[in-house]
C-alpha cells in the first residue's frame, strides 16, 4: 500500500477528527491531530487493526500545554513521580517512583493526554523498602536515552525511508546463516537475509574461563545490515553488540524494555571487569551508550515492521524478565521463522512458561542445552529442598554457602527463593549476601511486573519487593576503589558467621563469584552450589569435572593457584532452559507444526541426540548446522 493510500485511508477511519498530517517515524505511524480526545484514543486502534501498523498518536506542537503547566497536571494525575522529561516529538516521560498496573499507565497516558496534549510514555518505578537498591545505572540509561534525542530523530526518519519502501523483489531466496551458537554453546548469532534484507538474531559472546570467542562477524556486511533482534541481556547473547557499533553498524537493535535496562547493566560491568583485571576490553562505553539509543523497545506480541518485508514480533520466552522468542513474518505471507533464544517451557516461580502458540510457523530455531537423552531435570520442589538442605549442613557446620549465578534470572530466582524459605523457617535465619550486576539488574523485576507470573507481580503491585521481605538480605555496595573491594570480600570471606553468597558470573569465569571463591575454596567447611548450567572450558566445569587445583585470577588475590577444599554440589532443576522432555513437549504443541526444526546451542551429542528423537516421534525434517553454515529456507 503507497503512502497516499495508507494516508487516506487514516483519514477516512478518523473523519470526525481534525488531523493535521500523518508520517511514518522509524517503524511507526505517527498521526498528528490538532486537537486531542478521548474519542481520538479509542479510534487509532482501528486505524492499527486496518492498516497492521504501529500506530501513534500525537498532537501539533500548537495544541500543547506549556511544560511547566502540563507538568504540573501530570503530578496532579498520578502520585509519587520520580521525574518528568518532555521531548520536541510531543512525547513526554514520566517516570513513577512505584510499581503500577498496565491497566493505570494505560489510563494515566489517555488522561495525560487529553489533558496536556502531550503523548504520555509512563514506566514504572520499584516498591520502597528497607533495603534499598542502587539505581545510578537506571538513572544512566534514561540520561543516555534523552540526552541523544537528535541521534534518535536522525535514525527514525532514516528507518522511516527504508521500512516503509515496497519490495523490489518479493520472490527472492531467503537463507539462514549459523554465526555461532551452532553445535556449541555461547556466541549467538544468526543472520536472516532475502533479497531485500539482512537481520542478525542475536549477537553473542562464547564464554570461557580467561577469554571469549566471537561470532564470525566477518560474515556481516555491515553496511547492508539492516537490523538487530535481541532476544535477551546474558552476555552468550549480547556481549558483542556494542562491537558491531564500534565498526560502524548505525541502524536499530529490537529488544524489550526490561532487556534494554540489563543489557547496559551488564555490557558496563563487563568493561569494568576487563580493565580492574588489566584487559582491554573489545568495545567502550561510547560503544554500549550508542546501543542504548539505537534501541527500539517493543511489548510481546506488537507486531512491528523491522524491514520493507519482514515484521517482527516478540513472544514471552519465560527464560528471564523481558527475553523474547523472535518471530519473523517475512514477505506477504511468504515465510515465518521462530527463533525460541533461551526458553523455558515450564512456569518458574517467577515467570510463565513460554508461548507455544502462533498463526504461522514455517522453520523453528530452537535452542538445545540440555537436549541429551539423560538431561531430564527433576520438579522444582525438589531442587529447592535440595538448596535448603545444602544450606543447612553448611550453616550447621559454621560454613558459608557460595552460590555463582547469572546476573540476570538465576540470580533473581535463587533470591526470590532462599527469601521466601528464611520467611517461612525452611532454612535458619543467615545473612545473604548479594553482589555484583544481580543487586542493579534487580531493578528491571520489579519496574516490569506484567512481565513476571501473576503471583509475584501482585506482591510487588502490592508494594512489597519480595526479594527482600525477610530482613535476611545484605546488598553488597559496589565498592569503586581496588582496595575498598578487596577488604569487602574479605570481611564477608573471613567472617566467622555463616552466611549464603550469591554472586556472578554462573559458572564461575570471572566476576565477583570469584574474588569470594579464591578466599572460601579452602575451607571444607563451605559449600559451594551451582544451579545454571556449566559450559565447557569453564571453571564451573572443570570443578563438576572433578579437578580440584587450580589457579585463578582475581581481584582480590591476583593470579594465584587455589586448592579446593570446600565441597562443590549441582543442583539441577534451577535452569531457565528447558530439559530434554520440556524440549520435546514444545515440538510437540507447538501450533502450526513446522516444516522444518533447525537445532542449535547445545554440545553436538546433546543436539544429535534430540535431533534423532525429534524426527523418530514427530517426523520433522531436522536440521543441525555448523559455525558458518548457511541454510535455505525458501
Amino acid at each position: 500500500m503507497s503512502f497516499s493510500e495508507v494516508e487516506s485511508r487514516v483519514r477516512s477511519i478518523l473523519s470526525g477528527a481534525e488531523v493535521s498530517r500523518v508520517s511514518y517515524e522509524g517503524p511507526n505511524l505517527c498521526i498528528y491531530v490538532k486537537k486531542p480526545s478521548e474519542a481520538l484514543l479509542d479510534m487509532v486502534g482501528e486505524v492499527a487493526k486496518a492498516l497492521k501498523k504501529r500506530v501513534v498518536l500525537r498532537t501539533e506542537a500548537s495544541s500543547r500545554l506549556p511544560e511547566k503547566k502540563a507538568s504540573q497536571i501530570i503530578r496532579e494525575v498520578v502520585e509519587d513521580v520520580d521525574d518528568v522529561v518532555f521531548e520536541e516529538s510531543g512525547d513526554v516521560y514520566i517516570y513513577l517512583a512505584k510499581p503500577m498496573r498496565e491497566r493505570e499507565i494505560r489510563a494515566v497516558a489517555r488522561e495525560v493526554f487529553v489533558r496536556t496534549g502531550w503523548r504520555a510514555v509512563v514506566e514504572s518505578g520499584v516498591p520502597r523498602d528497607k533495603v534499598k537498591l542502587p539505581a545510578h545505572e537506571i538513572v544512566g540509561v534514561r540520561q543516555i536515552f534523552h540526552g541523544a534525542y537528535a541521534q534518535r530523530r536522525e535514525l527514525m526518519e532514516r528507518l522511516a525511508r527504508y521500512i516503509h519502501q515496497e519490495p523490489v523483489v518479493k520472490e527472492g531466496a531467503i537463507t539462514v546463516t549459523f554465526l555461532g551458537a551452532a553445535m556449541e554453546v555461547g556466541r549467538s548469532a544468526i543472520l536472516v537475509s532475502t533479497t531485500e534484507s539482512n537481520v542478525l538474531l542475536d549477537c553473542g559472546l562464547k564464554p570461557g574461563q580467561y577469554d571469549e570467542d566471537f561470532p564470525m562477524l566477518d560474515a556481516v556486511d555491515i553496511d547492508r545490515l539492516d537490523a538487530v533482534v535481541l532476544t535477551h541481556a546474558h552476555m552468550d547473547h549480547v556481549g558483542c553488540l556494542p562491537f558491531l557499533y564500534k565498526y560502524g553498524y548505525r541502524g536499530p537493535v529490537y529488544m524489550t524494555d526490561p532487556t534494554k535496562y540489563q543489557a547496559f547493566i551488564l555490557l558496563m560491568d563487563y568493561i569494568e571487569l576487563k580493565e580492574r583485571e588489566g584487559l582491554e576490553p573489545a568495545f567502550s562505553k561510547a560503544d554500549v551508550e550508542s546501543v542504548i539509543y539505537h534501541t527500539i523497545t517493543l511489548d510481546y506480541e506488537e507486531v512491528t515492521d523491522i524491514a520493507p518485508d519482514v515484521k517482527l514480533t516478540f513472544y514471552d520466552a519465560g527464560h528471564e524478565i523481558g527475553s523474547a522468542m523472535a518471530h519473523l513474518h517475512i514477505g506477504n505471507g511468504r515465510y515465518n521463522i521462530l527463533y525460541t533464544g533461551d526458553f523455558k517451557y515450564g512456569k518458574t516461580r517467577l515467570l510463565n512458561r513460554a508461548v507455544s502458540k502462533f498463526k504461522r510457523v514455517e522453520m523453528l530455531i530452537m535452542e538445545s542445552t540440555y537436549g541429551g537423552r539423560d538431561d531430564v531435570q527433576p520438579p522444582r520442589v525438589e531442587a529447592e529442598n535440595a538448596l535448603a538442605k545444602h544450606v543447612a549442613e553448611a550453616v550447621s557446620r559454621g560454613g558459608k554457602v557460595l552460590i555463582p549465578a547469572f546476573s540476570t534470572g538465576r540470580g533473581q530466582e535463587i533470591l526470590y527463593i532462599l527469601n521466601k524459605m528464611i520467611e517461612g523457617g525452611l532454612i535458619p535465619r543467615v545473612p545473604v549476601y548479594v553482589d555484583g550486576m544481580i543487586v542493579e539488574t534487580l531493578n528491571a523485576y520489579l519496574m516490569y511486573p506484567h512481565y513476571l507470573n501473576p503471583e509475584v507481580a501482585e506482591e510487588v503491585y502490592g508494594g512489597v519487593n519480595p526479594f527482600t521481605t525477610s530482613g535476611s538480605v545484605v546488598i553488597v555496595d559496589r565498592a569503586k576503589r581496588v582496595e575498598d573491594r578487596i577488604n569487602q570480600v574479605a570481611k564477608i570471606a573471613q567472617s566467622e558467621e555463616p552466611a549464603v553468597i550469591i554472586a556472578p558470573h554462573g559458572m564461575l569465569n570471572g566476576g565477583p563469584v570469584v574474588d569470594y571463591f579464591s578466599q572460601l575454596a579452602h575451607d571444607p567447611r563451605n559449600k559451594l552450589v551451582f544451579v545454571s548450567y556449566q559450559a565447557e572450558g569453564t571453571l564451573g566445569r572443570r570443578i563438576l569435572n572433578g579437578e580440584r587445583e587450580f589457579v585463578v585470577r582475581s581481584l582480590v588475590g591476583g593470579e594465584a593457584k587455589v586448592e579446593m577444599r570446600m565441597e562443590a554440589v549441582s543442583i539441577p532443576g534451577f535452569s531457565g532452559h528447558s530439559d530434554r522432555r520440556e524440549l520435546m513437549k514444545y515440538v510437540e504443541h507447538l501450533e502450526p507444526k513446522p516444516r522444518k526444526i533447525v537445532l542449535i546451542h547445545g554440545e553436538p551429542s546433546k543436539i544429535v541426540s534430540l535431533a534423532t528423537s525429534i524426527e523418530l516421534k514427530y517426523k520433522i525434517t531436522t536440521v543441525v548446522p555448523k559455525v558458518g553454515e548457511r541454510i535455505r529456507a525458501l
